[in-house]
């Protein structure tokens, strides 16, 4: 069994004042896509990634949970 962290995802339930506000937490200054952690997910599936168990992964695009600005 592993388990995916997608990290914050548009997936339409918030504003888009919260997303701009939540998107420059992010290096390419963007929230994540429902696709972007779907692919992980669905890579999971694959006999490729067969040997991957117990794991717990970050498919979060680099979202830095601290943030400071100059």
């Amino acid at each position: 069994m592993n388990t995916v962290n997608p990290g914050p995802v548009d997936t339409g339930y918030g504003s888009p004042e919260l997303w701009r506000s939540v998107a420059q937490h992010f290096p390419r200054g963007r929230v994540g896509r429902p696709d972007d952690p779907t692919r992980l997910i669905a890579w999971l599936t694959t006999d490729e990634a067969s040997w991957i168990t117990g794991q717990v992964i970050d498919s979060e695009g680099g979202f830095a949970r601290t943030h400071t600005r100059p």
